[in-house]
């Protein structure tokens, strides 16, 4: 099988959007004649059963947040592995919203327990290098070829707090920036770029084009368009000249598009994702169509 990123670039060399559609279920937001009166873990499931077949049509990938799962307990994780599954069934990537990081034994049990269940996932790098080194080696094409997208810049106002202090004359995700571009040449690329990535909040654009010359060889996981204030058309300078190198998430503007009581709501959907994936496939070529 191919990795994470060759089968991402094939896709968006293909016509296909560099998005990502996160997938966050509220229960207060999910349609009310979905299955009243069922437990939330079957609620949440039969929504995305619904809404994987439309997401496919526009996407290349989604980002389940786990957080929103393990609110409801064991039955919530199984609704994360459930939802997952019906992602993959429609030949969606998946990158696993999970945010781990912790001591190389540790981060050992956590990639053997994700990686099953989603082709990438989202790392803090707080506890250093060995934290990230057993999600390394399931990046390795014979071990996987799985994807992973290092928190550098997140998209929270909250962000400055630690992740704009100097040290040795610059500020800290910039050296945690040059860490992922360390770890990122240590493994095998595809069409450029390695399966290390980055998470750069797309609610800093004006840091935007700093951060892509410090990562040169890693795909930019950019959250925080739409509700978080973020704008597609700040994002161009996360694209190469093909149109590769970055993922747009939303969440929000796609998949809370209707009012619970509205009939029309997979439609609405649709449309939402439509009108996302246009915005953002003009901005990655500039107008041009990417070819490879």
């Amino acid at each position: 099988m191919q990795s994470f990123v060759a089968r991402l670039a094939a896709r968006v060399l293909g016509g296909q959007a560099p998005i990502v559609i996160g997938l966050d279920p509220r229960l207060d937001a999910l349609p009310l004649r979905l299955l009243p009166g069922a437990t939330p873990a079957d609620r949440i499931v039969a929504f995305y059963r619904e809404v994987m077949p439309v997401l496919a049509r526009h996407a290349p990938a989604v980002k389940p947040n786990i957080a929103f799962f393990e609110c409801f307990g064991a039955g919530g994780y199984g609704a994360y592995e459930q939802v997952c599954e019906l992602a993959r069934r429609r030949d969606l990537l998946v990158v696993g919203d999970v945010k781990r990081g912790d001591i190389g034994s540790t981060a050992e049990a956590y990639a053997e327990g994700h990686f099953p269940h989603a082709d990438a996932v989202t790392l803090h790098p707080y506890l250093g290098g060995d934290s990230v080194a057993p999600f390394l080696k399931a990046c390795h094409p014979q071990r996987g070829g799985r994807g992973v997208f290092v928190l550098v810049r997140t998209s929270n106002p909250g962000a400055r707090d630690f992740q704009d202090l100097m040290v040795g004359g610059e500020p800290l995700c910039d050296v945690v920036a040059r860490a992922v571009t360390r770890w990122a040449g240590e493994l095998p690329e595809a069409e450029g770029y390695s399966p290390v990535g980055a998470v750069v909040g797309a609610t800093w654009p004006q840091e935007l084009a700093r951060l892509r010359a410090l990562l040169p060889k890693s795909w930019l996981l950019l959250p925080g368009v739409g509700a978080q204030g973020g704008k597609v058309q700040d994002l161009a300078a996360a694209f190469d000249r093909r149109g590769l190198g970055a993922l747009v998430n939303q969440s929000r503007g796609v998949m809370q598009c209707f009012r619970p009581e509205a009939d029309d709501w997979l439609d609405r959907i649709d449309a939402a994702a439509a009108t996302f994936a246009a915005e953002c496939r003009a901005v990655c070529s500039g107008g041009r169509t990417a070819t490879p």
